[in-house]
């Protein structure tokens, strides 16, 4: 008896909190220490040029703070280097996605128009100019200001735009399993999760949204925009 209770004993220590009340075990963060050190690193240089403040030091800490899903400050960081040098507005669309994540939709969208001045061909300006202009208004009226982006080759960005009108899904997927087994399927996948999900999203069904941005948020790739996807799966959780 003795040795079973040791036994026990030590069964129920090897178990997570989350497990011994019959929860599902909570996933590790393996990205939030390669977060932490950027912001860190980030932070380090805004205060070396403390005397002397720089737009891109502002810009660099936003940046980390997005990317670990810190939206808040990230948009009060953008907005510090704005203030230093507000030429640079056009140019910032992380600013933009962060404007979304703390529901200034109407920011967010004008944004976005502004962005498409500098970077006319980006699929994935339209989409987020999509989004926010969804939420601001709905879905219909976002409809009717899509924003044109000719020209972006990235798979499967040219799918991507045309389902943003409405339809299925179908020409997104079949993009994108075009390249299985090849260098650039990762990215496709990714930005198809993302972008079908964000859809979903704005369309109003959650459980697609979900869905699709959960699976972006497993990818294996680090980039800005998979660090994205897995701040809006959190998001939308």
């Amino acid at each position: 008896m003795h040795r079973m209770a040791l036994v026990v004993c030590w069964l129920l220590l090897s178990m997570s909190w989350s497990e011994v009340r019959g929860e599902a075990p909570q996933p590790v963060d393996r990205h939030a220490a390669r977060h932490a050190t950027a912001i860190e690193a980030a932070a380090a240089a805004v205060e070396r040029t403390a005397a002397n403040p720089q737009a891109i030091a502002y810009i660099r800490l936003g940046d980390a703070q997005l990317r670990a899903g810190h939206s808040a400050q990230a948009v009060a960081n953008f907005e510090k280097a704005l203030a230093l040098q507000p030429e640079q507005e056009p140019y910032l669309w992380q600013y933009g996605i962060a404007l979304y994540f703390v529901e200034r939709y109407r920011d967010g969208r004008v944004l976005f128009e502004k962005h498409r001045r500098v970077n006319p061909n980006d699929v994935e300006n339209a989409a987020w100019h999509f989004l926010c202009a969804a939420k601001e208004t709905d879905l219909a009226t976002a409809r009717k200001i899509l924003l044109p982006a000719p020209a972006d080759r990235r798979a499967p960005m040219k799918q991507i735009l045309q389902r943003l009108p409405g339809g299925q899904d179908t020409a997104i997927e079949a993009a994108v399993q075009e390249l299985k087994g090849t260098a650039g399927y990762a990215s496709a996948r990714l930005y198809a999760d993302l972008y079908i999900g964000m859809i979903a999203d704005a369309e109003g069904d959650s459980q697609k949204a979900q869905r699709y941005l959960q699976r972006a948020a497993t990818t294996e790739l680090t980039s800005y925009m998979a660090d994205v996807a897995r701040v809006y799966a959190n998001h939308v959780k």
